[in-house]
């Protein structure tokens, strides 16, 4: 096994390992009803919190894939291995639980809430390490950044009123699979 599938394999198992330390606190505190402990927003949101969450994913990656096509950046992609999708799906659980969850606490609002989202979505964008000295790389965390703005709307927003992560990570899910599914079509995936 060659070191990108190790990472792969390995950034999934650490996804695995959150979502199911994070079911078991959620599935504990509906059966006590006690407080939220370690994981935060071991909530259930409501029906339509999901399907807002997951659609906006899917606009978001619609509106990149349109504007690298528009620009003529397409053929400026990466060409990823397949296995590559294990690492996707890992890092839609833990980068929900590092942004939406450890770092913004459920109880924010207002200007501090605001301020969070902004400084916590160009950390987001910066940390995926795009190369700023090309087209590509600048669309790439200009859509990352406004992922994470939508990613914080998600949690923060009325039709989520108890704050649930789970429509976080569903939607962050639905944004990387749909990213590695234009990637395949455009024959940017290695089988």
């Amino acid at each position: 096994m060659d070191l990108t599938a190790a990472k792969a394999l390995l950034y999934c198992a650490l996804g695995l390992f959150v979502l199911v330390a994070w079911a078991r606190e959620r599935r504990k505190r509906t059966i006590t009803g006690e407080p939220e402990k370690f994981w935060p927003g071991t909530t259930y949101a409501p029906t339509g919190a999901y399907f807002i969450a997951a659609t906006g994913a899917i606009l978001i990656t619609i509106a990149e894939a349109a504007v690298e096509k528009r620009a003529g950046l397409t053929e400026q992609q990466s060409v990823l291995p397949a296995i590559f999708i294990f690492q996707l799906l890992g890092a839609s659980i833990v980068e929900e639980m590092l942004f939406r969850g450890f770092v913004a606490p459920g109880e924010l609002f207002g200007r501090k809430l605001l301020a969070l989202m902004i400084i916590g979505s160009l950390v987001f964008a910066l940390i995926h390490n795009f190369d700023l000295s090309e087209p590509e790389g600048q669309v790439n965390a200009v859509f990352a950044f406004i992922t994470s703005l939508w990613l914080y709307v998600v949690r923060f927003n009325p039709l989520n009123p108890d704050r649930s992560l789970l429509p976080c990570f569903m939607a962050h899910t639905v944004r990387n699979l749909a990213v590695f599914g234009i990637k395949a079509s455009q024959g940017f995936i290695t089988w």
